[in-house]
């Protein structure tokens, strides 16, 4: 049997997940959030993400990927088990 509070459960930690996700994305330096918002949130092909904003489809794909590089470390270093944060402070 199922627990019907897993289902309420697993919404609640999918909604805390993405409000942080979308905090650490307004966090983002502004040259950085527009290519990957615009590529990857939107579904803009590079192509018109770089006429969109002005700049090369190179910049547009090297700043989305480094600002998921930068979303992948904060996540990581925010996701840490505490006992591991604990242990790092000493």
């Amino acid at each position: 049997m199922v627990s019907p509070h897993a289902g309420a459960e697993r919404v609640l930690l999918d909604e805390e997940r993405s409000a942080l996700l979308e905090r650490l994305i307004a966090a983002l330096p502004d040259d950085l959030r527009g290519p990957l918002v615009l590529s990857t949130l939107e579904e803009i092909s590079p192509r018109e993400v770089a006429e969109v904003l002005g700049i090369s489809e190179a910049a547009v794909r090297s700043r989305a990927f480094r600002a998921r590089q930068i979303l992948k470390e904060r996540l990581a270093v925010l996701l840490q088990p505490k006992a591991s944060m604990d242990g790092a402070r000493k």
